[in-house]
């Protein structure tokens, strides 16, 4: 008899390495009767961008898993399709399985966001959680715990491997920019992604895998995880984000002389120049027509007065992705984890200043951006 059970939900595209050794530290630390993983169809906080479809990741996600004890692959999210909720998926546990205890492993930003979840107080009717952290989550993990006890008035688990820091969206957007992808994947899940070519490369990162050096494709990766992170965070359009921050670099190392129809002020600094030719080169040779992408690409490094958002989002992004080390970085991304909007202004604002300290020519147009965001700023601020 099934008494009690581990579950462990996700879209797993693809399951990582990091997954998998989680999921056997929790199978040895809770010791269940059956410990289930569950691939999403649809969920509802969350759309895939370059991902694969349910089947692939179901048998991923067999191939992955497979060694973990009374391991089932259960594929009851993705026979019912649609959006994926967690309420609906342990109800209908705990009936299949008559009211086994289940434990319901969940990261720090899913318990975080736990009380937005559709019904939280019914999964909690059926299912215990059980905190998982990464790396460097300690103290944002404490706190998160303790407020959803003094919410929910209830208790949870806390599972005792700490995991490193890797995601499947790293995985899927490096393996499409041609970097390396060793140690991401089990041998085997690697595998049978490379038998079934999965997580090809589109137009778009094909032409910046022959356009940009190795360690622009890291940063140019770089940009597309922050401006997710912050496109999620921020409610923009994902798509857009991955779109704008993919293609951000894709003319740095090209001349404009070799684009005869590519037009440009006399006065533009040299440094900026790629930020006016990517726009071009996404438009006229990428095909690219969605006014705000292009935009986005077009002031990445000068920014401009009056940004939507995905274009404040791109630029910042391009400041503090993880490959940035100068000395101001943490405080730019303290200030942009804190306030987006100051944030933003901070990271102009450092723009500035560095491009001074170089003793480089500042583009007219990132003053005016300055200005025009301090100005604003200082107006809403004495309302």
């Amino acid at each position: 008899m099934i008494k009690k059970i581990v579950l462990f939900g996700g879209t797993f595209d693809p399951p990582h390495i990091e997954h998998v050794r989680m999921a056997k530290r929790a199978s040895e630390q809770f010791c269940p009767d059956l410990f289930i993983v569950m691939p999403t169809a649809n969920p509802p906080h969350k759309t895939a961008f370059y991902g694969e479809d349910g089947k692939s990741r179901y048998e991923m996600c067999k191939i992955a898993f497979d060694g973990i004890k009374n391991l089932l692959v259960d594929d009851y999210e993705l026979k019912k399709g649609g959006k994926s909720y967690s309420f609906e998926t342990v109800r209908y546990l705990s009936e299949k399985y008559d009211g086994a205890k289940i434990i319901f492993l969940m990261g720090t930003d899913m318990m975080a966001t736990f009380s937005q979840w559709k019904n939280p107080e019914e999964i909690l009717k059926y299912s215990v959680p059980a905190l998982c952290q990464r790396e460097g989550e300690g103290e944002k993990a404490e706190k998160t715990l303790s407020e959803f006890k003094k919410k929910f008035y209830k208790d949870a688990y806390i599972c005792d491997y700490i995991g490193k820091n890797l995601s499947s969206s790293e995985y899927r957007f490096s393996k499409m920019s041609g970097l390396d992808v060793d140690g991401f994947l089990t041998e085997k899940t690697q595998k049978y992604v490379l038998e079934n070519n999965l997580y090809k490369s589109d137009r778009y990162f094909e032409f910046i895998k022959n356009n940009l050096k190795k360690s622009r494709l890291e940063h140019t990766v770089g940009v597309i995880l922050e401006g997710m992170r912050l496109s999620k965070r921020l409610n923009a359009d994902m798509g857009k984000t991955i779109l704008a921050a993919t293609l951000h670099d894709c003319a740095k190392y090209l001349k404009k002389e070799d684009f005869k129809d590519f037009k440009i002020d006399q006065g533009v600094p040299e440094p900026v120049i790629h930020q006016y030719l990517g726009a071009f080169v996404a438009e006229k040779i990428l095909g690219v027509s969605d006014e705000e992408v292009l935009d986005a690409i077009r002031y990445h490094t000068t920014a401009k007065p009056d940004m939507s958002l995905l274009g404040k989002i791109i630029f910042v992004a391009d400041m503090i992705e993880r490959g940035r080390v100068y000395p101001e970085v943490e405080e730019l991304r303290c200030a942009v984890n804190e306030d987006f909007e100051k944030g933003f202004i901070l990271c102009l604002e450092r723009c500035v200043e560095f491009i001074k300290i170089k003793g480089q020519k500042i583009d007219g147009l990132s003053l005016k951006a300055l200005n025009y965001y301090l100005k604003r700023e200082n107006k809403n601020g004495s309302d």
